[in-house]
């Protein structure tokens, strides 16, 4: 990973340093800080990918455990 030149960014508790990453933890809330905002809308998208799967999975699964499981027994 290459490194970036160093700059002051300040997280939304206010907590202001600086780094030289494209992501950084706040030391005092321990949330993520991004150098720039095309890498925050990036994780943004990427959290919001991989929550529609897990959901579609859970979905898809649960349609098959309703139509094979419950339904054949559910007919007697």
């Amino acid at each position: 990973m290459k490194k970036l030149t160093p700059k002051e960014v300040q997280c939304d508790c206010g907590h202001t340093f600086t780094i030289d990453r494209r992501r950084y933890w706040c030391e005092k809330c321990a949330s993520p800080v991004y150098y720039d905002l095309k890498e925050k809308k990036h994780h943004k998208n990427n959290t919001i990918y991989v929550y529609g799967v897990f959901l579609g999975v859970i979905t898809f699964l649960t349609y098959i455990f309703v139509e094979l499981i419950v339904t054949p027994y559910m007919s007697f």
